[in-house]
């Protein structure tokens, strides 16, 4: 598996993971989750990532970069190569179709966001490109438990997503889960565009397509994501 995209972690670093689980709960707003059937799709798909979309948002922003330098021979090899990675991502089995409405963004990503309307929209492609898991703030953060979270989120790093979730589990950590996703079609005909725009010598056009690809990533979050919350009070659970 390769690095998550410099772009994509530093965004959900900067703006969502830091402060995920105070933000989860300062809003009274976001329903506790997850009911029983979205903990089994976690437990299925949990850190489970596209190689070819990780590999194509990599080529997108080192592409803004090399453009932003005067590199524009090396920013259009780069777009190339993420044209190639996500017509092979069409065929990933990492790839899934839903609803923008029906995701469940971190409070703090909901309010950037917060300006589109995404109940219009139709169920789209996605592909995952990267992840995160974040202990629950009303956990006690003992030793031990801050010890499995690194171990999960070593494991999670490197696209062992059910390591990591063993780990999460063994631990009964309750912890959230947040997955960046691209809409496939839609950052598809954004590279496109900025391949096309590059060969007109259109740089800064070929700089915000790319730029429009990567404001295109949407964030789900699931709350508590091994159920450890809904389980009864066993010694492990009765620190917090």
């Amino acid at each position: 598996m390769k690095k998550p995209p410099v772009l994509i972690k530093a965004l959900v670093m900067s703006v969502a993971f830091a402060s995920l689980s105070a933000a989860a709960h300062a809003d009274s707003t976001v329903p506790a989750r997850p009911d029983t059937a979205t903990s089994k799709m976690a437990g299925k798909d949990f850190g489970r990532l596209s190689a070819d979309g990780v590999s194509a948002f990599n080529d997108v922003s080192l592409a803004r970069l090399a453009i932003f330098e005067g590199k524009t021979d090396e920013a259009a090899k780069l777009i190339a190569d993420a044209q190639v990675s996500l017509g092979k991502a069409k065929t990933d089995d990492a790839v899934f179709t839903k609803a923008e409405s029906d995701l469940h963004p971190p409070p703090q990503l909901a309010l950037k966001l917060r300006g589109i309307t995404a109940s219009s929209m139709p169920a789209v492609a996605w592909i995952p490109v990267d992840a995160d898991i974040v202990l629950d703030e009303t956990v006690k953060a003992t030793p031990e438990k801050a010890a499995a979270l690194v171990t999960a989120k070593k494991s999670l790093e490197k696209g062992e997503g059910a390591k990591s979730l063993e780990a999460i589990k063994i631990a009964s950590l309750a912890v959230d889960y947040t997955v960046a996703l691209a809409p496939l079609a839609q950052t598809s005909a954004d590279v496109d565009d900025a391949n096309t725009l590059m060969t007109k010598h259109d740089y800064y056009d070929a700089s915000q397509s790319l730029k429009k690809a990567e404001d295109g990533i949407r964030y789900d979050q699931i709350i508590d994501v091994a159920g450890v919350k809904s389980q009864p009070d066993t010694a492990s659970n009765k620190e917090h």
